[in-house]
């Protein structure tokens, strides 16, 4: 027993001795505490992942301006992510769902309220307000808003114009007769080998600037779709000269693109109705300095189209940290800036948004042509407008209807009123 007892105390003290050594040393000094850990804090630039589907000379642009931001912001790293056209759109609203997607999108403006509706955008009114934006082309900035809300930035638009052959065509067609007339010199020649006065690839977004022109409109003044009910009668008008383009022997107006590029590669258009993207296009297959550029040409005195605007956009994730979030804001800044936009165009061959970007001659007559133009607005694109819209438009294109029979169609389509 005496034995056993002293073998207790003997662990009691080996305890007491391990148990002084684990206790931390405190200071004597009153009023002093225990010295705690600094905060963690981010090493290292702030990384952006930006997605795009450009190629060439606008990725060549695209990767300038990233560069040049980063010189002016060291603390600061943007990779340029390329993806597929058709594919991007998909992809990135499957990557916000799993917390992977890029901080920036460079989108088109006509996806903005989609992503917006889906919060997989951020809104930015509050991080810009209008006095920073009075230099942006105002119907470049139509098409990035949803709901009166600010969604993202327009670099860069296309716009439709009127390409012509100056080796065929002296003076730039002001009216759709003066377009129709220009092979009336060769309509001798037998159809098949006659040239076409003018090449007109009929899609909804290629067309509609003509709706306005007939008096008619997409949307009303109200914001609701006008195009099938207040409007129908100038949708109706629109429609039928729609087939009559398609009717007429002097020009090549179809719903097949491969029929309308078939006659455009041949030779045979003297002029086209296209995007400016396009320009390159035809400098290689006219010449240079063969490529005129003008405006839509009117139906008829006072019955001017007003061409569309595409916006290309940057947005930000909804998803992003703090850092994150503050820089992604900066580089929309600095990519509207007027050095920036100059970039953009020099590089790139791209359209700026800032009113006061130099612009070379070849960039010149899309910018005065954007000054009488409208977006392409979210309110068009929501899917319970556009749906009934383009099938109403497929549907006299393609033969398969008449047009009052379209709009009536349409009419049953369209969403109510929203009260």
């Amino acid at each position: 027993m005496r034995r056993l007892a002293l073998l207790l105390c003997c662990l009691v003290l080996v305890a007491l001795v391990l148990l002084t050594a684990c206790t931390p040393t405190t200071s004597s000094t009153p009023g002093s505490t225990s010295p705690q850990p600094a905060a963690q804090r981010p090493t290292g630039p702030v990384s952006l992942t930006l997605w795009h589907s450009w190629y060439g000379a606008r990725l060549h642009a695209l990767n300038s301006l990233a560069r040049a931001y980063e010189r002016a912001h060291p603390d600061v790293r943007i990779r340029l992510e390329a993806q597929p056209a058709a594919e991007m759109l998909r992809r990135y609203n499957l990557s916000v769902a799993d917390g992977s997607a890029p901080q920036l999108l460079l989108t088109h403006g006509r996806y903005v309220g989609e992503l917006a509706e889906q919060q997989y955008v951020a809104p930015l009114d509050a991080a810009f307000d209008t006095a920073a934006l009075t230099d942006v082309l105002p119907q470049a900035l139509d098409g990035t808003r949803y709901g009166g809300q600010l969604y993202g930035l327009p670099i860069t638009f296309d716009t439709l114009a009127l390409f012509y052959d100056r080796r065929h065509v002296a003076n730039p067609p002001t009216t759709f007769d003066e377009v129709l007339a220009l092979n009336a010199s060769e309509r001798s020649t037998p159809p098949e080998q006659r040239p076409f006065s003018l090449a007109y690839y009929l899609k909804l977004e290629t067309t509609l600037p003509y709706l306005d022109a007939f008096g008619g409109s997409v949307l009303g003044s109200d914001g609701q779709p006008s195009f099938a009910t207040s409007g129908q009668e100038a949708s109706i008008r629109w429609l039928e000269w729609l087939q009559a383009l398609q009717r007429d022997e002097n020009i090549q107006a179809s719903a097949n693109y491969s029929v309308v590029d078939a006659a455009i590669q041949s030779g045979r258009a003297w002029s086209v109705i296209d995007w400016s993207n396009r320009r390159a296009n035809y400098a290689q297959l006219w010449g240079t300095d063969a490529v005129g550029v003008a405006p839509l040409p009117m139906l008829a005195e006072g019955q001017a189209p007003k061409t569309l605007i595409l916006s290309q956009v940057l947005c930000i994730n909804t998803v992003t940290s703090s850092d994150q979030r503050a820089a992604a804001q900066s580089f929309l800044r600095f990519a509207v800036e007027r050095s920036s936009q100059e970039i953009l165009a020099t590089r790139g061959g791209l359209i700026p948004v800032h009113s006061e970007a130099a612009v070379g001659t070849e960039a010149e007559p899309f910018v005065s042509v954007s000054a009488q133009s409208q977006a392409l607005v979210s309110g068009i694109t929501d899917v319970d407008v556009w749906r009934p819209l383009n099938d109403m438009f497929r549907a006299v294109v393609s033969g398969a209807t008449t047009p009052a029979e379209a709009v009536s169609a349409a009419a049953a389509a369209v969403p109510p009123p929203s009260p």
